[in-house]
């Protein structure tokens, strides 16, 4: 059995597997296929416990907020079937993510989330706690300075963010846009049930303005 097989047969204890042709092909095992997964519930942001949404920025004042705390999210909560739908997306079958972890001995008691998922919902959670920014028409993720997870989040659990500006510079515009900024801001993401951060993420995206 090749890696790619082994690798489908784990990811197969996060899904749905169900019966399918004899003459499907399937490299695990005849007359198997991985089912897709149950919808995922639309994201569940509390909305009503987030503080009030600062006021909207443009491009100038974003100089002087360097430094500042831009914005908290409200919570969310990260289910199992996300867990799963991420662990099918990205082939990363590890069993400390599956719902059955805790029967199988892991050390951390339950499922954990993915650190690269928690990074992921770092960009929605704050994107919904900074405040509008006037004037973009395109925005860009750019990259990651530097990604920390202390402490692990375990599935089913609720999180927010907080979001700091800690940097913004000029770049050039691109076609159909008048001027553009590369914006560096740090984002903590905290756990309901926790003490230390979950995620700690430089996050670094491009704006540009019409």
């Amino acid at each position: 059995m090749s890696a790619g097989e082994r690798r489908l047969r784990v990811l197969a204890t996060h899904v749905s597997v169900a019966s399918a042709p004899a003459d499907d092909g399937s490299p695990m095992g005849r007359g198997t296929y991985i089912r897709s997964l149950p919808p995922i519930d639309a994201l569940r942001i509390d909305h009503g416990s987030r503080p009030p949404r600062p006021p909207a920025m443009d491009r100038a004042s974003l100089g002087a907020a360097v430094g500042q705390q831009l914005g908290q999210s409200g919570w969310f909560e990260v289910t199992q079937e996300r867990v799963d739908a991420f662990a099918l997306t990205t082939g990363d079958p590890q069993w400390i993510h599956a719902r059955d972890a805790a029967e199988r001995g892991s050390p951390f008691g339950a499922p954990i989330v993915h650190g690269n998922l928690t990074m992921c919902l770092a960009y929605l959670l704050a994107t919904e706690g900074m405040p509008p920014l006037e004037g973009v028409t395109t925005g860009l993720n750019y990259g990651v300075n530097r990604v920390r997870y202390p402490s692990p989040l375990v599935v089913g659990s609720r999180v927010r963010a907080t979001v700091k500006l800690l940097s913004t510079k000029p770049v050039p515009p691109v076609p159909g846009t008048e001027e553009g900024c590369e914006n560096v801001i740090q984002v903590t993401v905290v756990s309901e049930s926790g003490d230390k951060p979950v995620c700690v993420a430089e996050l670094v995206s491009r704006l540009y303005f019409g």
